[in-house]
């Protein structure tokens, strides 16, 4: 198996996971209702840095670190300059050997979009935080090598969103995810 590919394991197991253990506490909506109404960057530091605690705590995971980038996100453009492809965020974390809990996790978002290098939309920087840590959910909690982006994925954080009143911010479900086509019921 490639280094970075998933084994079959891991993506039958986030596959199958469609949300999480219990429902965060109430703080964590109380939080999420304040970055949706934030645009500083210190702010929204320190608000996502409580979240993240009060997620991680709940959910009985290490700490994850947040970096907010003052910078507009990495992309690539097309032969004519239009947008191609551009990154909100990632996780990172190191595991020192299969079973290990992580170390080192780290949450990164770029604070600017792409070409205006305006501050990102409350509802954006949301959901990429949201996604982020369920990433971290994956890896810490369900012992997951990989965290693919599978529909159970998307499932954990829908669920997720949902449950600290961020459902509003997440883009639409895909019909590619769900199996569904647009003829379907």
């Amino acid at each position: 198996m490639p280094r970075f590919a998933t084994s079959p394991v891991d993506y039958a197991k986030s596959q199958a996971v469609l949300a999480l253990p219990h429902v965060p506490p109430a703080a964590a909506g109380a939080l999420v209702a304040s970055l949706l109404d934030s645009e500083r960057l210190d702010e929204r530091e320190q608000i996502a840095g409580a979240l993240l605690e009060v997620l991680n705590d709940s959910f009985g995971l290490p700490p994850v670190r947040l970096v907010l980038a003052d910078r507009p996100q990495t992309h690539a453009t097309d032969q004519s300059g239009r947008l191609a492809q551009k990154t909100y965020g990632y996780y990172r974390c190191r595991i020192a050997r299969p079973g290990a809990t992580p170390e080192r996790c780290a949450i990164r978002i770029y604070h600017r979009t792409a070409i205006r290098q305006q501050v990102l939309a409350s509802g954006a920087f949301v959901n990429t935080l949201l996604h982020e840590w369920t990433h971290h959910f994956d890896f810490s909690g369900l012992g997951l090598g990989r965290s693919p982006h599978t529909a159970g994925f998307f499932s954990r954080l829908r669920w997720l969103a949902a449950s600290v009143g961020a459902a509003r911010v997440l883009p639409p479900e895909s019909p590619l995810l769900t199996g569904k086509s647009r003829g379907s019921i």
